[in-house]
């Protein structure tokens, strides 16, 4: 079957060149149109709507992938992730690639509110759902899995005597805080982005968080103690907790508040977000923001060492902001602290889980057998 450009007409997106249909669907238009001629009696106005999240979604990804009949097979779970954060901060597309694709206009002009994120990941997983139940050459299905699903559902969950393996090492997590530090600074808001991204990246490492737990944040949320620091939160669950806030953590958020012109401590109850958008208003981030900024720096840490180790460098374009909770409780564990401490630093539900995060068995077997 002949592919073909993304062609809006009339506010309409529609199919340029697609044969008529077959059992056999072997492209991504097809497989698009199959889609939705299942919604033919559903209203214009939601036709549209699913249109318009299709062929976004598959525009993205011919931003993203090189050249291919059949990207939407391709599609996985960091794509899903990788979107998400696209949408939360959208750029525009060349003139040259949209009118290749047959696009008039800018399909992403700002960011995308969460009801209407909300609405784009439900289409997106109708498309993945509906593409597994059709057949390519050979019988077998167009889309063999439904990243949407796995991203936001857990699917394939590891069982707990599983070693955990998304922690960087330590050259990797050098490789990180050198990109890091390689940030530009000259113009000030280059010096916000990297005192947010250097923060961003110790808090979730230091204090073993998730990036919602890390969102929701307020400067409030560091208390002081007679023992020293503590962090407040609302973890997974929504179960509340009180962790250690380190000295270094301390430290690394002194060099953050003054970077924002505040005291060099959190006063008791303060409301100000912990991580903040780089615009001066004391605005928050998102979940997803936090997503985009670590994303960068993993590329950039990739790129610091591909031509050392390619190996790291294909890890660290893997990596997401859950790696540097991993990498926390891994770093701690292989320093000797006890399991513990650690699980409660973690919120684990038992040592079980927190012993997976301790590499030096393997380390020590992969050891025994190269002395052979």
């Amino acid at each position: 079957m002949q592919d073909s450009a993304l062609i809006p007409r009339n506010g309409k997106i529609e199919l340029a060149t697609v044969e008529v249909l077959s059992r056999d669907v072997t492209d991504d238009l097809t497989a698009i149109k199959v889609f939705l001629d299942g919604y033919a009696r559903k209203s214009a106005h939601t036709q549209r709507s699913y249109e318009k999240e299709c062929f976004r979604f598959l525009l993205w990804l011919r931003a993203t992938r090189p050249s291919s009949h059949a990207l939407l097979p391709q599609a996985a779970v960091q794509d899903v992730n990788d979107y998400l954060a696209f949408l939360a901060e959208p750029r525009a597309f060349s003139a040259e690639f949209l009118s290749a694709n047959g696009w008039k206009h800018q399909p992403f002009r700002k960011a995308l509110g969460p009801e209407s994120v909300k609405h784009c990941l439900a289409v997106l997983h109708m498309l993945f759902a509906a593409m597994r139940e059709m057949r390519s050459t050979g019988n077998e299905p167009y889309c063999k899995f439904n990243p949407v699903n796995l991203a936001h559902q857990g699917e394939g969950v590891s069982g707990e005597d599983d070693e955990i393996e998304e922690a960087l090492t330590e050259k990797e997590w050098d490789a990180v805080q050198s990109a890091i530090e390689a940030l530009p600074r000259d113009k000030p808001r280059d010096l916000k982005h990297y005192h947010r991204a250097r923060w961003v990246m110790q808090l979730l490492y230091r204090a073993f968080l998730r990036r919602e737990e890390a969102a929701a944040l307020t400067m409030g949320s560091f208390q002081a103690s007679p023992e020293g620091w503590n962090i407040s939160l609302v973890g997974k669950g929504k179960k509340k907790a009180k962790i250690i806030a380190t000295e270094k953590l301390m430290g690394e958020l002194r060099v953050y508040r003054a970077s924002l012109g505040l005291p060099p401590v959190p006063s008791p109850g303060e409301s100000a977000p912990a991580i903040q958008a780089v615009t001066g208003k004391a605005k928050g981030v998102t979940a997803q923001a936090i997503y985009l900024i670590c994303k960068t720096i993993f590329t950039q840490a990739a790129d610091l060492v591909e031509a050392s180790d390619t190996v790291a460098a294909a890890r660290l374009r893997q990596a997401s902001p859950h790696w540097m909770r991993h990498t926390g409780v891994s770093h701690s564990m292989e320093s000797g602290i006890d399991p513990r401490y650690v699980q409660a630093q973690a919120r684990h539900s038992s040592l079980n889980v927190t012993a997976r995060y301790d590499h030096k068995r393997r380390q020590a077997w992969r050891k025994a057998f190269e002395e052979i």
